[in-house]
């Protein structure tokens, strides 16, 4: 990628797993009412069994892997189709996050709270957590998980000017 500084994909072993499941029990329980019947006295339509299937297949490609790319423009993290740019001139500083990972309730998106200032937080369960300071936005910070923190805060720092 022509100008990045850093770039860094994260597989969430987790997400799929429990992604995977879910599909699972809706493909077995589709397969059951076309070929036993339904069960119990309101059956859901097998259209809902297959909108559901698709919806979370759709969910789980999406989420399987958080993105991060530094770049001569800025930071970009993401989930598949759901990415958050931060352009350098909104960047103050970065550090690592501190704050306990259940704070955040989980993974995936997340909107949380540490030390006064609300968060946009892009988790992975078991990853540490790297806070973008940012001068102005809806959300003062904005934190991700990486399997890097130093490699990404350096990059970051090199990205605003800073160093060390």
């Amino acid at each position: 990628m022509q100008g990045a500084l850093y770039e860094e994909r994260i597989y969430s072993r987790w997400n799929i797993f429990i992604m995977s499941i879910v599909v699972l029990a809706l493909s077995v329980a589709l397969i059951w009412q076309l070929v036993v019947g339904p069960l119990g006295t309101r059956p859901a339509p097998n259209w809902y069994f297959v909108g559901m299937i698709v919806f979370f297949l759709a969910i789980g490609i999406n989420f399987a892997t958080l993105t991060i790319r530094v770049t001569t423009r800025g930071v970009t993290v993401g989930y598949g189709l759901i990415r958050h740019y931060i352009p350098w001139s909104n960047i103050t500083g970065c550090r690592l996050d501190k704050a306990s990972s259940v704070r955040y309730g989980g993974w995936g998106i997340r909107l949380g709270w540490a030390d006064g200032k609300k968060r946009l937080v892009y988790n992975i369960l078991g990853s540490p957590r790297v806070v973008i300071e940012k001068r102005q936005g809806s959300y003062p910070e904005f934190v991700f998980s990486t399997r890097n923190p130093e490699g990404v805060m350096k990059a970051i720092r090199e990205g605003i000017g800073e160093r060390g």
